[in-house]
């Protein structure tokens, strides 16, 4: 039997209904897409913002005393010969002297939230955040400082690591934001010229202010970096410890990831204390790792000299 002209109408019309209906569909969603898009791009930069201003209010000058005037008549007291530390110290505070003299004040960041327990700064980047760290874990990959929910989260420690950043092998997460905040900048090391003339990044506890020189740039495997420190207990997965081969499996696992990974000569051995800033990127972890050159109490950095 033949199609009449009503069913051939019919059927026209099921089907402008049909990709009326799709159309509506594809509609919503990327409204709902661009909306998620902009609500978590307008939540990151709010949260900047809050950043921004705790810095302004918790950064300042450190006040040094006054060194008494010497006799006229007095003997001189000798110089001593500068320590290896010493001799570093002084030759970055040639180049990075605020890094040393404008300081945290801790007081502000933990009335802020009491979970920071050390900041970090990376010369030429937005980078320049608190670190926190809580007994729940991953709790700051969905939470912010304020602890509102969601994007852009903070930056954070998981519990394998040591608040006191003296583990041989600390991994510090922030998200890969595409407003470039929180560790969306960490892209900028992929690039040689930017590598050689940012060379370090710094870490502020409440008594100390210490120096990581940057000697690896990869993306990493997904699996957690310190897998192989990780045990099954009771049918869960708990961090054992540092067994003293963390970099050396760190370095031969990026080899195997990324052949365009930069290594830093000579390369960072288990011997170093290496810092992690670790993130999402194509698919994969990006990795900046830092071996420390120096850790120097507050009381022992000279003062400015302006």
């Amino acid at each position: 039997m033949g199609y009449t002209s009503w069913d051939v109408v019919e059927r026209r019309r099921k089907r402008r209904r049909f990709l009326l209906i799709l159309l509506i569909v594809l509609l919503l969603g990327a409204t709902g897409v661009f909306g998620y898009w902009y609500y978590t791009e307008w939540k990151a930069d709010k949260q900047q913002q809050g950043y921004e201003d705790l810095r302004e209010k918790a950064f300042s000058e450190r006040e040094v005393t006054p060194t008494p005037t010497q006799a006229p008549d007095a003997t001189p007291t000798p110089t001593p010969v500068p320590e290896e530390e010493d001799m570093v110290l002084a030759a970055l505070m040639d180049e990075y002297e605020e890094y040393f003299t404008i300081l945290p004040d801790f007081e502000i960041l933990h009335s802020e939230n009491e979970d920071v327990f050390s900041y970090i700064a990376i010369p030429d980047t937005i980078i320049d955040y608190p670190i926190l760290a809580s007994e729940k874990e991953d709790y700051y990959l969905k939470h912010n400082i304020d602890h509102t929910k969601g994007y852009p989260g903070a930056l954070y420690i998981q519990n394998c690591n040591s608040r006191d950043m003296n583990d041989p092998f600390t991994i510090i997460y922030g998200h890969n934001m595409k407003n470039g905040t929180m560790f969306g900048s960490l892209k900028e090391f992929k690039d040689e010229e930017f590598r050689n003339t940012h060379p370090y990044f710094f870490i502020y506890m409440e008594d100390r202010v210490m120096v990581y020189e940057v000697v690896i740039v990869s993306h990493a495997p997904t699996d957690h970096l310190l897998s192989e420190d990780y045990v099954k207990k009771n049918g869960k997965w708990v961090f054992d410890k540092f067994d003293g081969f963390e970099t050396a499996r760190l370095i031969r696992k990026l080899r195997e990831e990324d052949e365009k990974a930069y290594i830093a000569a000579p390369e960072p051995t288990d011997d170093d204390t290496i810092l992690v800033l670790s993130t999402c990127g194509d698919g994969k972890r990006f990795v900046v790792v830092g071996k420390r050159v120096l850790s120097v109490p507050i009381e022992e950095i000279p003062a400015p000299k302006s």
